[in-house]
C-alpha cells in the first residue's frame, strides 16, 4: 500500500510540475526576472536578461569541478547553466515559494540530475552554518542584505561566504542608483562604488579581483559592475585542509 501511495505521489508531482512549466513558458501572465532555462525567450519576456552576464562568467568556470552555489537563484537560470554547460553540481537557494516551484518544474522538464534547489532565506545564521562551495554566485543580493540586516551584518555574511568558497561572482546594487529603496543605505561605498567593492573583496580574502563587465538592470540608467573574485592555490588548499 505504501509503495502504491509513493508511486501515485511521484506521478501527481510530476504532472503538477509539467503543468507549472507549461504555464510559465506559454502563458504570458507576467514577466520573469530571468529567462526560463531551455525555453526560447526574447528581451521583452524578462525583467533582467541574464545571457550577457553568463557569457562574461562562463569562461572563468572552464575546468572547474565541484559545487556551484547560486544565491537568490530566482528561477534557476545560472544554476542550470553551470550544471549543463560546465558539469558543476549546482545548488540554488531561493526564499520565494513560487520561484522554487518554477525551478523544480524546469528541472523536471530538463531531466537534469546534478541540480538541487532549496527553499531557504540567506540570513546571517544560514550563512554561518552552510558548508563550503567551490564557486559562489552572488548576484544582486548584497544590497538586499544591507537593507534587511544592516551594513555590518551584510559585510559579515560576505566574510563568511568568502571563507567557504574558492571563487565568487559578485554584483550588487550601488549608491548611485537613485530612486531605489537601497541606494541611501549603501552610502558607505562612497562616490566610487566599484573601487569600494574591489577593495572589499580583497579584504575578505580574495587575492584576484577582476571586473568582467557592466550590465543594465532595467531599474535605472546606471549599469552594475560584475566582478569575479578568486583565491590563489595556497588559499584554496588552506580552505580544504
Amino acid at each position: 500500500m505504501k509503495r502504491h501511495i509513493k508511486s501515485a505521489y511521484r506521478v501527481l508531482l510530476s504532472l503538477a510540475y509539467r503543468l507549472v512549466y507549461a504555464v510559465i513558458v506559454k502563458v504570458p501572465v507576467f514577466k520573469h526576472y530571468q529567462p526560463v532555462f531551455g525555453a526560447s525567450s526574447t528581451s521583452s519576456d524578462v525583467t533582467r536578461g541574464c545571457e550577457d552576464r553568463w557569457a562574461a562568467m562562463e569562461h572563468h568556470l572552464e575546468g572547474k569541478r565541484g559545487s556551484f552555489l547560486d544565491i537568490g537563484c530566482n528561477i534557476g537560470y545560472f544554476s542550470f547553466q553551470a550544471s549543463r554547460k560546465q558539469g558543476l553540481m549546482a545548488w540554488g537557494i531561493e526564499a520565494d515559494h513560487f520561484n522554487i516551484t518554477c525551478c523544480n518544474a524546469i528541472l523536471e522538464h530538463s531531466g537534469m540530475k546534478n541540480v538541487l534547489f532549496v527553499k531557504a532565506m540567506m540570513d546571517p545564521e544560514f550563512v554561518r552554518t552552510m558548508p563550503s562551495f567551490e564557486v559562489v554566485n552572488n548576484l544582486s543580493v548584497f544590497h538586499h542584505w544591507v537593507k534587511a540586516y544592516g551594513a555590518d551584518q551584510a559585510q559579515e555574511m560576505m566574510r563568511e561566504l568568502a571563507s567557504k568558497s574558492d571563487m565568487m561572482f559578485f554584483e550588487t546594487g550601488q549608491p548611485d542608483e537613485k530612486g531605489t529603496k537601497w541606494a541611501d543605505k549603501l552610502s558607505f561605498m562612497g562616490e566610487e562604488p566599484q573601487s569600494w567593492i574591489e577593495r572589499f573583496l580583497r579584504e575578505i580574502g580574495f587575492s584576484q579581483v577582476e571586473t568582467i563587465g557592466t550590465f543594465d538592470t532595467g531599474l535605472t540608467d546606471i549599469k552594475r559592475t560584475l566582478f569575479v573574485a578568486k583565491k590563489d592555490e595556497h588559499q584554496r588548499s588552506r580552505i580544504r585542509a
